[in-house]
């Protein structure tokens, strides 16, 4: 489990003796069989990590979120997990899963920021998608071991930068993004699925325009998806025997905003519990920002979609050999990829 000062640093580590690294061969298989899901995020993908971090403070009120998610129920990763017949463990647990962790925690930057942190002066540094991933990587580094290459790594963040924390610099966001990428590949990752972002101007807190100008962040999200989608590209042709699918979240929420009554919906504008419905499983919103259960489910069941295109089509790669660096005393260090600046 991390603490919350173990979250807050920045990760480098120095490792000597001996480090394994697997040069994974390809298995063409009629369907992509995951042996494994890791995911890293912000709320959108927090099966209550924040919650357990900070002794139930947030998301507040509790009586008012399932769990200590950011929703009324289930959120999209559990159902997706589901689909794939996995089960992976929140990292706040404690219970370790040959099945995956799920490391999002509510309220985290792209960065190693968090604007819980801005929200709520005085609580101690919370993580942010950096520290999730040192949290997965460290460990493997210190015991010389590498990551599970049949596993499925899912990354979904941007959200907090523009709409909370007041970053206009997408170049910045998305080499944060790619740096995961990069760093979680450097120690075995092979598969990813990684999203763009809905148009957050058409939440509720976005188009009320409190944070930022509801136009301006309109344009932020479509300069963020289009630069993403480019550095995905170029990932996949740089990065050897990698599988990294773009998961198209803004093209789902756009539909579902269009045309509600297809998706089962009634009301696409007002956050259930800010107004007191009755029967949330008709709303996309929740609160003023995160999706209700049901609108979880369609982007998992988008989600999904995504992964048998992507995957189905393409070979899975699986580990043929392993061979260790020994005796050379190298030292790593985990630094943001700088092709975007």
């Amino acid at each position: 489990m991390m603490n919350i000062s173990t979250a807050s640093r920045l990760f480098a580590v120095s490792v000597g003796g001996s480090i394994a690294f697997t040069i994974t061969g390809v298995n063409t298989a009629q369907a992509a069989t995951f042996s494994s899901i890791n995911i890293f995020g912000d709320s959108l993908s927090d099966p209550g990590n924040m919650f357990n971090l900070t002794g139930g403070l947030i998301p507040a009120p509790p009586a008012a979120y399932y769990q200590g998610h950011f929703s009324n129920g289930d959120i999209w990763t559990e159902y997706l997990a589901e689909d794939l017949e996995l089960n992976p463990t929140p990292y706040t647990s404690g219970i370790t899963s040959s099945q995956g962790v799920n490391y999002a925690f509510g309220g985290a930057t792209t960065g190693s920021t968090n604007i819980i942190n801005k929200l709520k002066p005085g609580l101690p540094p919370l993580p942010g998608v950096q520290q999730e991933i040192g949290a997965f990587i460290q460990p493997l580094l210190q015991q010389g071991q590498t990551a599970d290459p049949n596993g499925l790594y899912v990354l979904w963040a941007g959200g907090n930068d523009y709409t909370y924390d007041g970053n206009k610099n997408t170049t910045e966001v998305v080499s944060n993004l790619s740096w995961a990428i990069n760093s979680l590949y450097s120690v075995g990752a092979r598969n990813f699925l990684i999203g763009n972002l809905p148009d957050l101007s058409k939440t509720p807190l976005g188009s009320s325009g409190v944070l930022v100008p509801a136009d301006e962040l309109q344009q932020t999200v479509k300069a963020h998806n289009a630069l993403l989608k480019k550095e995905i590209k170029d990932l996949n042709q740089s990065l050897f025997n990698s599988n990294i699918a773009l998961f198209d979240v803004n093209n789902v929420f756009k539909d579902v905003i269009k045309k509600p009554s297809k998706y089962g919906l009634t009301n696409v504008t007002n956050g259930c519990l800010l107004v007191g419905c009755t029967n949330p499983n008709e709303y996309l919103f929740w609160d003023d920002f995160h999706p209700t259960t049901a609108g979880h489910k369609l982007i998992a069941d988008a989600a999904y979609a995504t992964i048998e295109k992507e995957f189905n089509s393409k070979s899975v790669p699986e580990p043929s050999t392993v061979f260790a660096l020994t005796g050379l005393g190298l030292g790593l260090l985990l630094k943001k990829n700088k092709s975007l600046k």
